[in-house]
């Protein structure tokens, strides 16, 4: 059998995506002439295999994403010593995933993350034109983390959580630091069981966002963001009490029950 269809290579981007995660084969040539197959029991994120048939056919696993300009991903392999370099072109047939199987973009990928592909040699030395590309590091670094808004930036529709309290996804430890929320266009945002806008949101609210957390745990890029605010009550002393201050500090003079100016 063709190495080209045991990776699904041609075949739906559902076998095509499936064969990044199964294809235990480190190196092999087409028609299984001089076949070397290694079995590596490490996890698949942590392994590094490399595959090419005679035809071209290509499967990469454990690439490090070293840059990324347009939609060419500058990746590099490991093995001992030895260190190679890849150019992956990727376009709008390429199928992007996640280490758990959900669908991605190019746009999720980021220097540093582990990734695997599969494509066609183009050209000389490794470039290759990707049909799938498999991010290993998202979905290992998703987390939801709570706090209360500290800091609001708009220009770069960002705001600053201060200590939280809420788990993420077993791992705690990202709640009790200062961590920032970067909003993007597809950001869903809730407030209060609404759907509301990144403008609408306040120094104070609570908040809870939920996205992928970059390796350093100190920036969360939010897929979702649900906001928290207390229902304003009328009928408190509390509220009473701040419209006094508020009316006392603009000039006004305020009467109390006793119906002196306070």
């Amino acid at each position: 059998m063709k190495l080209a269809t045991q990776f699904g290579i041609g075949a739906a981007s559902v076998a095509v995506a499936s064969a990044l995660a199964f294809l235990p084969i480190i190196a092999a040539a087409d028609e299984g002439r001089g076949t070397r197959d290694i079995r590596d029991t490490r996890p698949l994120a942590q392994r590094v295999e490399i595959a090419i048939t005679d035809s071209g056919n290509v499967l990469v696993r454990g690439a490090k994403v070293t840059g990324i300009t347009g939609s060419t991903l500058t990746v590099t392999t490991t093995a001992g010593s030895s260190t190679l370099s890849w150019a992956v072109t990727t376009n709008s047939s390429t199928v992007f995933v996640t280490s758990t199987g959900s669908g991605s973009s190019l746009g999720a990928i980021s220097v540093g993350d582990t990734v695997s592909f599969v494509g066609v040699l183009s050209g000389n030395g490794l470039s290759v034109n990707a049909t799938a590309v498999k991010d290993w590091t998202l979905g290992v670094r998703e987390r939801s983390i709570t706090g209360p808004v500290q800091n609001i930036n708009s220009t770069s529709t960002s705001l600053i959580l201060g200590n939280g309290t809420g788990k993420d996804n077993d791992n705690d430890k990202d709640n009790k630091t200062r961590a920032t929320v970067q909003f993007t266009g597809s950001t869903v945002i809730m407030l209060n069981g609404a759907t509301t806008t990144f403008a609408s949101i306040q120094i104070g609210d609570k908040i809870k966002a939920t996205g992928t957390m970059n390796e350093s745990g100190t920036v969360l890029t939010a897929t979702s963001v649900s906001v928290t605010r207390p229902t304003v009550r009328l009928d408190t002393d509390e509220f009473r009490k701040k419209v006094r201050e508020w009316f006392s500090g603009h000039g006004f003079s305020v009467f109390g029950k006793s119906g002196k100016g306070n």
